[in-house]
């Protein structure tokens, strides 16, 4: 909803919260691919990038 909504920092803080709880990069994809269908392909890009963003975030500091 907040992809498709382009609230993007909002979208930023439920994808950190849910790698947190241990959602699975795989399902996360599979989310944003239904982005794209629902909400269009450039929504879906930026979804991707953040949370790309995140998830190497997330390895750098499970990295430390």
């Amino acid at each position: 909803m907040m992809a498709a909504l382009g609230r993007w920092e909002e979208f930023r803080l439920h994808v950190r919260t849910g790698l947190a709880a241990e959602l699975e990069p795989c399902d996360l994809e599979e989310v944003l691919l239904l982005v794209s269908v629902y909400a269009g392909v450039p929504a879906a890009n930026t979804a991707f990038h953040i949370a790309g963003e995140e998830l190497a975030r997330l390895e750098s500091t499970s990295h430390s």
